[in-house]
């Protein structure tokens, strides 16, 4: 943490609202500044609740009763779990309280050595090659944020990149932006956080509004900030056309339709930020040697003929779509649906598997899977299954004659029934291993 940062929290009341990942990262950090004390409140935490006892001054409350301890804080850093219209987080806003995050921390003393990488899909994909792709090239770089380890937790070199995933929650406080800015897309998502998609787009645009120099993004992504009312852009703006950029050949992770554009569109912000072009070799030798993430059409297990893939990253309808796209033109695929219900809009799923583009049976599970692929299930009631629970769609998709792929594509997040996208990973190779 730069020194002038930490000289903000010295001496101050430091409020911390939820205790995960990057509210203890957080606490750890002002602990270390001086703070006089920390004043950290889970209202909504899952699962027991340990607090690291390396950290001085730190009290942790449990329990939405415990809030209006904040009101009376010098700074209060909010997590991103926090949804925009919660009542108390509303009244700080408005009363002026001091508001801020670990992203928006980390980035008013390091945006200018940070690439941010924002977007409704592909960000994960694409800050992680785009680090890949640094590492490459000679750069000592990091890769941090929303992906894993808290913005919080670093304290990088003069001479490092840092590549920040950041979420629509984390964008949503950010004061200051990264130097390079990179957009990957934008569609209908976390609407029950933001309250409409306006201002979901609005607080995905303060990863440039802030300062960036440099944006990188798509047209339609463009377009649709436009739509809102954002017509200021950084002084360098670089854009990636889908429908002409240029495939690599080979058969990696990068090779996958939508990671053709997610690869280019890192490949421009590599250069902006090392101020010079990447070279075909340099871009090309980099997609062959980038293995993707787990949970992202990752081919977990192979029983048979068929091929059992982990989509679970994959929680909107444009997501399914893009992994059906990523499959063999002949293949028989048996597409598993449904997470939690966000409200949201389903129909470019129906219209794909309506056409016919891929051989498809649809087995729709908890919690909105019956809402997923809706008049497919009515046109095709023969290749549709409705089921209760993933474990009855693993045996399920197990049963049916002749399928070459079995792709768990939820579409919706995962926090309705598990803790995580990564749990119901884990629980769907568990299933996967129970088939007698």
């Amino acid at each position: 943490m730069a020194p002038s940062r930490r000289a903000d929290l010295a001496g101050q009341v430091v409020g911390i609202w939820g205790f995960g990942r990057e509210g203890v990262s957080m606490a750890r950090t002002a602990a270390a500044a001086g703070a006089a004390r920390i004043e950290a409140v889970d209202d909504v935490g899952r699962g027991r609740l340990e607090v690291p006892a390396d950290i001085a001054g730190v009290t942790v409350h449990r329990g939405a009763e415990h809030l209006n301890r904040l009101r009376d804080c010098d700074i209060v850093f909010i997590s991103p779990g926090v949804p925009w219209r919660q009542p108390v987080f509303a009244e700080l806003r408005a009363t002026g309280a001091r508001i801020s995050s670990a992203a928006d921390w980390f980035m008013s003393s390091y945006g200018g050595q940070t690439i941010g990488v924002t977007g409704t899909k592909g960000k994960s994909t694409t800050a992680s090659f785009l680090n890949h792709l640094l590492g490459r090239v000679g750069v000592n770089a990091v890769v941090a944020g929303n992906i894993g380890t808290p913005l919080s937790d670093l304290s990088p070199e003069p001479d490092a990149i840092v590549v920040a995933e950041l979420s629509s929650q984390q964008a949503a406080l950010l004061t200051s932006s990264p130097a390079v800015a990179v957009v990957t897309n934008l569609y209908e998502d976390h609407l029950d956080w933001h309250g409409g998609t306006d201002p979901y787009y609005l607080a995905k645009a303060n990863v440039f509004r802030n300062g960036a120099r440099s944006l990188v993004s798509t047209p339609d992504a463009i377009a649709a900030f436009q739509r809102v009312g954002v017509t200021t852009f950084p002084p360098s703006l670089r854009l990636v056309d889908p429908a002409t950029v240029r495939k690599a050949a080979g058969t990696s992770a990068m090779g996958y339709e939508h990671n053709v554009v997610n690869g280019a569109l890192a490949v421009l912000a590599a250069e902006e930020m090392l101020g010079r072009p990447v070279t075909p070799d340099e871009a090309d030798g980099a997609r062959a040697t980038f293995e993707g993430l787990p949970h992202r059409l990752q081919t977990v297990r192979t029983t048979g003929r068929t091929r059992w893939i982990d989509d679970t990253l994959a929680t909107t309808g444009e997501s399914v779509v893009a992994a059906l796209k990523s499959m063999r033109p002949n293949d028989h695929i048996a597409l598993i649906v449904g997470g939690m219900d966000r409200h949201l809009k389903y129909d470019q799923v129906d219209e794909y598997l309506c056409s016919g583009a891929r051989r498809v049976t649809l087995i729709q599970a908890p919690s909105n899977g019956t809402v997923i692929g809706r008049e497919f299930a009515k046109t095709h009631p023969a290749d549709t299954h409705v089921v209760g629970a993933l474990d009855e769609a693993v045996r399920v998709a197990a049963a049916l004659p002749d399928v070459d792929v079995v792709l768990l594509s939820p579409g919706a997040a995962s926090y309705d029934l598990f803790v995580n996208y990564e749990a119901k990973g884990a629980a769907f190779c568990g299933f996967i291993d129970g088939l007698g």
